[in-house]
């Protein structure tokens, strides 16, 4: 499995965490639904700034976005801990 589709798997199970739709995730990070849906499925790359500005929609740290083995996020993007 190569990183767009490794990136895009954790984005899409952290998006359904947070009970968030592709929508709200847009409208919140201010990136558009169909770029957010091709980084999903692995079809682009985004930038470290389009990193930032999901993490920040998302409410968790940029790296929990490239973490594989953590099934939950650990720090909320103000670097909160979410897990005790």
């Amino acid at each position: 499995m190569n990183i767009r589709i490794k990136f895009g798997s954790r984005l899409k199970h952290l998006r359904k965490f947070r009970k968030m739709s592709q929508d709200a995730v847009s409208l919140a990070s201010g990136v558009d639904r169909s770029y957010l849906s091709e980084i999903e499925n692995g079809k682009v790359s985004p930038t470290i700034d389009v990193i930032d500005r999901i993490a920040q929609a998302l409410d968790v740290a940029p790296k929990e976005l490239l973490e594989e083995s953590v099934a939950e996020p650990e720090v909320s993007y103000s670097g909160k801990k979410l897990k005790a």
